[in-house]
């Protein structure tokens, strides 16, 4: 049985309210893009998460499935305007 067919997986659709993306959507690959091609690697499932409820489903259901967990956080660098002269 795969972990999409799993009592934890359908626990975690059922009280997700972020975006679960697996290998099967059609936005899969752009789902892993990261800042460098090397950072870059294959998951069973991607979780883009709305809060910390979205964040402790998701640990609960990779831990049970035995899934590596992988975290990418949001750039959270200000833009800055060069100064001239």
């Amino acid at each position: 049985m795969s972990f999409i067919q799993s009592t934890a997986y359908k626990q975690l659709k059922a009280v997700f309210k972020g975006t679960l993306v697996l290998p099967t959507c059609s936005n899969y690959q752009e789902s892993l893009k990261r800042w460098s091609i090397l950072a870059e690697r294959p998951a069973g499932v991607v979780a883009f998460v709305q809060d910390e409820g979205d964040v402790s489903a998701a640990i609960k259901f990779a831990t049970e499935a035995k899934l590596e967990i992988a975290i990418k956080g949001k750039s959270l660098q200000p833009r800055r305007k060069a100064k001239r002269g």
